[in-house]
């Protein structure tokens, strides 16, 4: 009986998703439309940075919650262009706060952990001091602090992201690709994360919201901390790919925005929610090779 019920309650959600095209915005849209009422209307409908559309789409869909995912997410490019990414990253946030307020709906944020300096030789907890060291960490440190004044609110922060297939712009896909046609690649060894897949973390993002939590957690995939180095050589042994990595300094690839050497992950509240990366790199690897 509390089963049914909890369905019930599920499907009389109503969620409004911002960045819903995304990689990982479709991958929630996915999830959340099978359990509640979802409605995710992409950048010609809804301009976040626009206050009267904002209020618009809130008032008319009257959403429970409302699940902020769209942001300016390159980091050279939010160096590069520090006013758009401020807009687009902070202001349209604090944006979407003040149409909360007024609606009551809750928000979930997707924050990210470039709001650390990555000097700590352990993964950041939700605990540790933010420092961004690039524009884009600090556009999400400052965001993370309007969310933080409302009475319903969620800060989601995960890193490394990967999922998608054809979507996938970030690091595993790449990898893949290119592991497929050159025999030898040099990868960074010297920047540590927590590979995270984006269907698992729509599931985590899911079950914050239905069991009412409130406030910061971290979220990523299980398992010991990886380099990039470490990861692309797990990503050619998945893909049953013979070619060589080779390990390099940060300095093979000069870049415009610093970027923290350490971006893995632990939680006080969220540990051993998703399984451990590998499992979920091989299984991405396997729908790569399936859909190629």
């Amino acid at each position: 009986m509390r089963e049914k019920k909890q369905e019930i309650i599920d499907q009389g959600m109503r969620v409004l998703i911002t960045g819903g095209q995304g990689m990982l915005g479709q991958a929630v849209q996915r999830l959340f439309a099978a359990k509640a009422t979802v409605v995710a209307p992409g950048r010609q409908e809804l301009d976040i940075r626009d206050a009267a559309a904002v209020a618009h789409w809130l008032q008319k869909t009257q959403p429970d919650w409302v699940l902020h995912l769209a942001a300016l997410t390159n980091v050279d490019y939010c160096q590069q262009e520090p006013e758009l990414a401020l807009q687009v990253n902070t202001r349209a946030t604090e944006t979407l706060v003040a149409a909360c307020h007024k609606t009551a709906a809750g928000l979930l944020f997707m924050s990210s952990i470039a709001v650390f300096d990555g000097t700590s030789d352990q993964p950041y907890v939700e605990t540790d001091q933010p420092r961004p060291v690039n524009q884009y960490g600090c556009t999400k440190w400052w965001a993370e602090q309007a969310v933080a004044t409302l009475p319903r609110h969620l800060i989601v922060r995960s890193g490394w992201l990967f999922g998608g297939a054809e979507n996938d712009k970030k690091f595993v896909r790449k990898i893949w690709h290119l592991a497929e046609t050159r025999p030898e690649l040099a990868v960074v060894e010297d920047k540590v994360g927590s590979p995270t897949y984006v269907d698992d973390l729509a599931s985590g993002l899911w079950r914050l919201v239905v069991e009412a939590r409130q406030g910061l957690f971290h979220l990523v995939n299980g398992g010991p901390p990886v380099s990039r180095y470490a990861l692309a050589q797990e990503i050619v042994v998945a893909a049953g790919l013979e070619t060589a990595i080779r390990p390099v300094s940060s300095d093979h690839f000069p870049a415009l925005a610093p970027r923290p050497d350490m971006e893995a992950a632990a939680s006080h509240f969220t540990q051993g929610w998703l399984r451990p990366w590998p499992a979920a790199l091989r299984q991405y690897i396997a729908q790569l090779h399936h859909s190629a």
